[in-house]
């Protein structure tokens, strides 16, 4: 893998906006507005990066109750355990710091990095105003500038004047509030980031991700890794060489980060769904590509771990794409789907045993819905019990 640190920063935090729904450019709307500010505090190139880093990310230990602290310290822990740049966990964990002592961590004044104040009056901005896209006329400048002005004694004075720095340029709230404009204003702040991931690196994100999606919902705490460690267990048994089994890895990992598009509520549901609820949910495969596909180099994991759900005969989803129309890996992740599922714990069952999957698989591929010959080479290949630890790294 060679995966460009930006490429995979920038579409990770997609993940992170599709989890709060209402706003699906909120974290790249924050990062713009945190360079745009930093630019006229006069920041040079190496203290800007972490900094916008930090704004796509200081989403990142969002939770299914927020607390703030709690919100702040999630996220700071998360980063701290990845190969980034030492201050972006410290602008994060203090993102909510308020000039007066009154944040959750109760920090006042220089003790608060600037780039932490700078990330709490973008995102708050842009939590307030995020969603007006196409409504930009005077009494809403009026209504941002009053915002503005009921923040500021809560910032650092430079910050602040930053800010309204900014709003006397027409051009800066046209751009912000245009819908034309909108989803492209982080294009306009490129870096010459020439950062680029391993394998390795790549992993640890990954990771961090899947534990972001296997803990909205205590149904399938550790979904996402068991799909993982199976994929690879799989593509090992049918010799597939180590970049294929890198691949699929890392895609368990990620099958389901297009779930953060979901709902809790339907996540924790104890029983059968609604069609509109089944409805709902059938679009995290959607997501799932759309999150991916925005890092180049990720073109095999996009198809590996959004084609899950897909099957055989044509009638799966989103794509409703036939057999021929998919790789022997990807048919792979779906048997791998299954069966992670019928052997974890669920509300409404214990978990299956494997002479139990196997006949339930078994029925999926004389349906038409899993390949049954790749199935076959698994349950003979004794598919599914305990895999040795050296799989996970």
């Amino acid at each position: 893998m060679n995966i460009s640190r930006h490429s995979l920063l920038f579409g990770l935090s997609y993940a992170l906006d599709i989890a709060g729904k209402n706003n699906l450019s909120h974290s790249k709307s924050t990062a713009y507005l945190s360079v745009m500010m930093a630019g006229k505090l006069g920041f040079n190139e190496d203290a800007v990066l972490p900094l916008y880093y930090a704004a796509l990310l200081h989403d990142i230990g969002i939770s299914n109750e927020y607390i703030m602290y709690e919100h702040c310290t999630i996220g700071a822990q998360m980063l701290e355990k990845l190969p980034l740049p030492s201050e972006i966990p410290l602008y994060v964990r203090y993102h909510h710091e308020l000039i007066n002592g009154a944040g959750p961590f109760g920090l006042s004044g220089d003790a608060i990095p600037a780039a932490s104040q700078i990330i709490c009056l973008a995102s708050a901005f842009d939590d307030l105003f995020g969603r007006m896209a196409g409504e930009f006329d005077h009494s809403l400048f009026l209504k941002a500038e009053n915002w503005l002005q009921k923040m500021k004694p809560l910032l650092r004075e430079d910050i602040g004047n930053a800010f309204a720095d900014l709003m006397k340029q027409e051009a800066f709230l046209l751009d912000y509030f245009s819908q034309e404009t909108k989803y492209q204003l982080s294009a306009k702040i490129g870096f010459g980031d020439d950062v680029y991931y391993g394998y390795e690196e790549v992993r640890q994100f990954a990771l961090c991700f899947a534990d972001i999606i296997d803990r909205r919902s205590p149904f399938t705490y550790t979904h996402s890794h068991g799909i993982a460690m199976l994929a690879k267990e799989a593509a090992a048994l049918l010799g597939y060489d180590e970049d294929i089994r890198n691949k699929m890895y890392i895609a368990g990992l990620l099958h389901d980060i297009g779930k953060l598009h979901v709902t809790t509520d339907i996540l924790h549901k104890n029983g059968p769904l609604t069609p509109e609820e089944r409805f709902e949910i059938n679009k995290h495969t959607y997501y799932t590509r759309k999150i991916l596909e925005q890092i180049p180099g990720l073109e095999d994991v996009t198809r590996y771990a959004s084609n899950h759900h897909e099957k055989m005969d044509g009638t799966g989803y989103p794509y409703r794409m036939a057999g021929d129309k998919l790789s022997e890996p990807e048919r792979v992740m779906a048997i791998c789907d299954v069966y992670q599922a019928l052997t974890e714990e669920r509300p409404y069952r214990a978990p299956l045993t494997p002479e139990k999957v196997w006949s339930i698989i078994g029925n999926m591929t004389q349906n038409g819905h899993l390949d049954g010959t790749l199935a076959a080479k698994l349950k003979a290949a004794d598919f599914g019990h305990p895999a040795p630890a050296s799989l996970a790294q």
